[in-house]
């Protein structure tokens, strides 16, 4: 009976290490994904920049988005780092239970 609640929270734990390793590979892509839409804006700044004084408001509200994916890209980034130490925990943790495995 102790061995197989064991096993089973070992095997628990090998999903949960699963899952958190996709949650992370899923947001490293949403990072990389962010990170590259930070780049096209600050693209699109630069060539707004470029035209004409009528068109300076559409510059500052291109800014407004560059800063706001900007943002978005370093809480993708610490979502990232986040599921990092998760994997981290869980891996710890399931080389602590299978020392219970008999």
């Amino acid at each position: 009976m102790g061995t197989e609640v064991v096993t089973a929270a070992g095997h628990a734990f090998l999903e949960i290490t699963r899952l958190v390793t996709q949650v992370s590979d899923q947001v490293n892509e949403i990072s990389l994904t962010i990170e590259q839409m930070a780049v096209g804006s600050q693209q699109i700044v630069s060539s707004v920049n470029q035209i004409d004084s009528p068109s300076k408001n559409v510059t500052g509200e291109a800014q407004l988005v560059s800063a706001a994916t900007e943002e978005q890209s370093a809480s993708m980034e610490e979502i990232a780092s986040a599921c990092q130490s998760l994997a981290t925990l869980a891996q710890n943790l399931r080389d602590s239970v299978s020392k219970f495995i008999v």
